[in-house]
């Protein structure tokens, strides 16, 4: 519904509803090639329902007293029967598949008040001419952009040997506190 994200925010006033207040959904999100992935993080929620079609997306949950619902109009389309989503005790993940996989998305949705409450995801945002955004790089498409293997390419820190194993030959600095004994 065209009204949904102008709801947020205000308490369900219909006789016999509860007091649970109405709100926009926060979410991130970034891309691939041949992907967009949208990322809510609220945790618990329950009774999630999202509907994608070619040029938007319907979230709709509970967590706690608050009910979320919104329409994100998409600024491009995308390939319903490709798309997906899931949810789990932390977040709910949406994947939209690009129906132009050869356009890369400057934005998501066509609808600019939704800036402040969907807004890009720069922890996994790639340009279009980083390698792992065609999924040459480290971060393959399949895993949804979140890696997976720990922190890699810490070489030559190894132990703090080194750097400690020094100490017990510091000179003594006057008036130092004795051994107790």
């Amino acid at each position: 519904p065209a009204g949904a994200t102008s709801s947020a925010h205000r308490p369900d006033t219909r006789p016999g509803a509860s007091l649970a207040v109405m709100a926009a959904a926060p979410m991130t999100w970034h891309q691939r090639a041949k992907k967009v992935l949208v990322t809510c993080e609220i945790p618990n929620l329950k009774d999630l329902v999202v509907t994608i079609t070619e040029k938007s997306f319907n979230f709709a949950g509970k967590a706690g007293d608050k009910v979320y619902s919104m329409e994100v109009p998409l600024a491009h389309d995308v390939v319903v029967e490709e798309s997906r989503w899931f949810v789990n005790d932390r977040a709910a993940s949406i994947i939209l598949a690009k129906k132009d996989d050869s356009c890369f998305w400057d934005k998501i949705s066509t609808d600019a008040g939704l800036k402040r409450i969907v807004k890009p995801n720069l922890i996994e945002w790639l340009e279009e001419d980083d390698d792992g955004y065609n999924g040459l790089g480290p971060v393959e498409p399949e895993d949804d952009g979140r890696g997976g293997g720990g922190m890699g390419g810490m070489g030559g820190m190894g132990g703090m040997g080194g750097m400690m194993g020094g100490m017990g030959q510091m000179p003594q600095m006057g008036g130092g506190m004795q051994p107790m004994g």
